[in-house]
């Protein structure tokens, strides 16, 4: 039976003694029954403005308890929003300080739920959000943790009880299992996939907001090397001290020219000879020595240098292009455009003025850029492609078979190759399914028009399988490694592969 407020009671206690009197009065004279009467009324208008006032009270109860629910929950899928997140994570730590085992936070968020928002609409992109927060909680059985929606496509877990990396890992491998059956939406079948970082107590930071930093940092990790899952790593975090020292070096050195650039050939298996060759930009830090691209392109894409450091690799590739020509070596140079580049409307008209100055035409460019780059925000980065194809450069599409796109998008791109990744390549000889892979892809690309370029050749064996395959260009370290300028300018004038890449006549 549910308990009695206090002003329920008072009203069956004012509803006894009515009753009492009318009693009375029936057994009394009169007169008395007359005064009981009125007593009587007045304690029936008492009871009715105490009722009225327990009704209000009751609502205004509720009330306040919706209010405090509705700002501490998502209204999209009802989970924890941010606030209590925070708050459930700060008792969790707390626990830990005490009972010793740490606490994990797992963020994720949904690749390419931007292209369901922009296709169904966001009332639809909402149903599937409230989808995936039901999953996610199904996927987590256990009491103590929490799921979250801090966001966007952007959810947080949190596992109390939990310090180990692996036993981390392996909870996101779950949850990513289970989101893998597609959902159901305008009576569609949806694919939803998602990228996690993964920040551990006390390893990874002592407060929620810490942890949930640090989990981001890896999430987009995960997201950069297609990993699915990454528990967060320092030499990772852009946001470290050391990493903005590293951000003023770079802008320095990319103002300074302290940057160079290797440049690795590629050969057309057909006719036995180099028709291009690919720009790899290296920075020569003072301190540090020769840093590869990996340790500063993403800190560039995450400060706003990447538009300088593309338009300095650009240039450059350009430079020293024409000056092969010179040398009598007409080769193309392929440059790697990223993410942001594709979103900057003004490349196309600025890689225009840099052929402009240099008295060459657009047919000695070629642009590279991944599945994820297009599909990150496939209708500005078409825009572009569309623009600087317009123009007469190349565009392949690089590390193919590793990213998110389909048939339909590789249609509608301005491609004029697919370029098989490396990690398929390297082991093609030894493994069947790779094999197959390569066969397909460079089987498909024909089959759209597309030329295709192996990557990662690195023996003769796996050169004549490709050779076999019919494949269009191979390019590794059997071929040859990445070079300085001048040392490329000398391999493309003695190596076995350049007798035909030489177009004009050397200079008297």
């Amino acid at each position: 039976m549910p308990r009695l407020t206090y002003l329920t009671k008072f009203a069956l206690l004012s509803l006894a003694v009515l009753v009492t009197f009318g009693l009375i009065a029936g057994i009394s004279g009169p007169g008395l029954g007359a005064q009981l009467k009125v007593a009587g009324a007045l304690v029936l208008g008492w009871m009715v403005l105490v009722g009225i006032a327990a009704h209000a009270t009751s609502r205004f109860t509720h009330q306040i308890a919706e209010s405090e629910r509705l700002a501490l929950h998502d209204p999209v899928t009802e989970l924890p929003n941010r606030i209590l997140f925070h708050d459930r994570a700060q008792q969790a730590i707390a626990g830990s300080d005490v009972t010793g085992p740490g606490v994990a936070v797992l963020l994720l968020d949904l690749n390419r739920f931007k292209e369901v928002n922009d296709t169904l609409g966001h009332h639809n992109g909402d149903l599937l959000l409230a989808q995936v927060g039901r999953r996610l909680e199904q996927a987590l059985p256990q009491s103590d943790a929490v799921v979250a929606r801090l966001g966007g496509d952007e959810f947080a877990v949190l596992l109390p009880r939990l310090d180990r990396e692996s036993a981390a890992l392996a909870a996101a491998y779950r949850i990513a299992e289970t989101l893998r059956t597609p959902f159901v939406v305008a009576g569609l079948k949806v694919d939803v996939e998602a990228s996690f970082g993964i920040a551990l107590h006390p390893d990874h930071g002592e407060d929620p907001e810490e942890l949930l930093q640090r989990a981001d940092v890896a999430m987009y990790v995960a997201k950069r090397r297609h990993t699915g899952a990454e528990v967060y790593a320092p030499q990772s975090d852009e946001y470290s001290p050391d990493r903005l020292v590293l951000v003023s070096e770079l802008r320095e050195a990319i103002d300074t020219s302290g940057l160079v650039l290797h440049y690795q050939p590629k050969v057309d298996l057909r006719l036995g000879r180099v028709v291009a060759v690919e720009a790899l930009v290296r920075w020569q830090h003072p301190r540090r020595g020769l840093l590869p691209p990996i340790e500063f392109v993403s800190l560039a894409e995450h400060t706003g240098l990447i538009g300088p450091l593309t338009r300095f690799v650009v240039a450059r590739a350009i430079r020293d292009s024409t000056t092969w020509l010179e040398q009598g070596v007409d080769i193309r140079v392929a440059v790697n455009l990223s993410p942001r580049n594709l979103h900057d409307p003004t490349l196309p008209a600025h890689v225009a003025g840099l052929l402009a100055d240099a008295g060459r035409g657009p047919e000695c460019l070629e642009f590279e850029v991944t599945e994820s780059t297009v599909m990150a925000d496939a209708v500005l980065a078409c825009a572009v492609m569309d623009r600087l194809s317009a123009m007469g450069t190349g565009i392949a599409i690089d590390d193919f078979g590793t990213g998110f796109s389909s048939l339909s998008h590789l249609r509608q791109l301005p491609v004029d190759l697919i370029k098989v990744d490396k990690s398929f390549v390297l082991n093609m000889d030894r493994s069947e399914d790779d094999a197959v892979i390569v066969r397909s892809t460079i089987a498909l690309g024909h089959s759209l028009g597309l030329e295709v370029v192996a990557e990662g050749v690195e023996t003769e064996e796996s050169l004549q399988s490709l050779r076999a395959l019919e494949c269009d260009f191979a390019q590794g370290f059997h071929v040859c490694r990445p070079l300085p300028a001048d040392e490329i300018a000398s391999w493309l004038v003695s190596s076995p592969w350049s007798q035909a890449a030489v177009a004009v006549p050397a200079p008297a």
